[in-house]
């Protein structure tokens, strides 16, 4: 299932640990920029790398990216 989460949302999870965050822009729009303790899975590779890559595949996983600035 997939849902749009506000920033505030997002916030109270980070807080509380209770989410797994997943950069899914390029390696290198990762090292410039990413939110605190995010994992870098850029969205080509998600198919090839998430079970390796993320830390719990049954926890809540929000995935986020944009336009690379």
């Amino acid at each position: 299932m997939v849902e749009n989460v506000s920033l505030d949302e997002l916030k109270q999870k980070m807080d509380k640990g209770a989410v797994t965050l997943v950069d899914a822009l390029p390696a290198e729009a990762y090292e410039k920029s990413h939110l605190p303790g995010a994992v870098s899975l850029p969205y080509d590779l998600v198919e090839r790398s998430a079970k390796n890559d993320l830390p719990d595949l049954n926890a809540e996983i929000i995935v986020y990216c944009a336009k690379p600035t």
